[in-house]
């Protein structure tokens, strides 16, 4: 286990609980004392991860284990506290497992989850969230957050702070809701649907899916997102200051203000269209291979 800081080891508390063997299922529950700005990482193979943040100095675990469980590992050393879920050498899939976690509000939290469903709420401190063949749902409240998805949905939900949030996703949907700052975003086979109270910076990719962007720029903000098979739609709220580069391949666009689009070749479907609105203080850049693009007034 990796020691947080010079020392941690005199202050270390450790709790490994006994094997739980792979013939029975069991229900535990146990509590650790944490850091209140603290280090929580989970593992867990199938079944469901449940985070809740709360305002105890302790972390407490309610974990239904599957028959296929060998153990379950919970341990803290300085400011780290570990929960993993082990399987038996050899089984890579079966062990179904539900954890309940409650932790200090300000811990930072990593989860690695394959075949389970993650839900987060309440926890103030960064977040790092991967999944394989589950969904994640967690809220941002303006420390950094990163989700990473094969085969899962990903729904954030802000709460208007300025943060710094990332997410990469293939083959899931991704809504994002209520964010400010900046987002990065790449997807493969899901559509997005992004509203943020204010997006300083900001890069999306997507592949085989459609984009929905609802924000107000602020200024000197910078934008870009490039898209192959699909469409772009560009709400934009408040007084819009902003220089504009907008190209489509194969697609038209439809832009609610500045001069009209114009064909990018003669003989060809894609438009293009250059502009700026007010003094142009942000750059926005929109690109698609073959979709549409639409830029209007929230």
């Amino acid at each position: 286990m990796r020691v947080s800081e010079p020392g941690s080891a005199l202050l270390m508390l450790a709790l490994v609980l006994p094997a739980i063997h792979a013939c029975h299922a069991e229900t535990v529950e146990r509590s650790l004392p944490a850091d209140a700005r603290g280090e929580v990482t989970i593992v867990n193979v199938a079944g469901e991860v449940s985070v809740e943040g709360w305002k105890q100095a302790e972390v407490q675990v309610k974990a239904d284990l599957g028959s296929g469980v060998e153990r379950l590992v919970f341990e803290s050393e300085g400011k780290a506290t570990v929960i993993k879920v082990i399987l038996p050498k050899g089984r890579s899939s079966s062990g179904s497992s539900q954890l309940k976690v409650r932790i200090p509000e300000g811990s930072s939290l990593n989860i690695n989850t394959v075949s389970a469903d993650q839900k987060i709420t309440a926890v103030r401190g960064s977040q790092r969230l991967q999944a394989v063949s589950g969904d994640i749902k967690a809220q941002q409240w303006g420390e950094e957050l990163r989700v990473k998805t094969i085969s899962g949905d990903v729904r954030l939900e802000g709460h208007e702070m300025t943060a710094v949030t990332g997410v990469e996703t293939v083959s899931g949907d991704v809504t994002l809701d209520r964010l400010a700052g900046e987002v990065a975003l790449i997807t493969v086979t899901g559509d997005a649907d992004i509203s943020m109270r204010e997006l300083v910076r900001g890069s999306i990719r997507t592949t085989n899916g459609d984009l929905r962007l609802r924000t107000r720029l602020a200024r000197d903000a910078r934008f870009e997102t490039e898209a192959v098979n699909g469409d772009v739609e560009l709400l934009l709220s408040g007084p819009i200051d902003a220089d504009f580069d907008i190209e489509t391949f194969n697609g038209e666009i439809d832009s609610c203000f500045g001069p009209k689009p114009v064909r990018t070749r003669e003989f060809a479907p894609g438009d293009t269209l250059r502009f700026k609105q007010g003094e142009g203080s942000a750059k926005v850049r929109v690109k698609t291979l073959n979709g549409a693009i639409q830029i209007c007034n929230d």
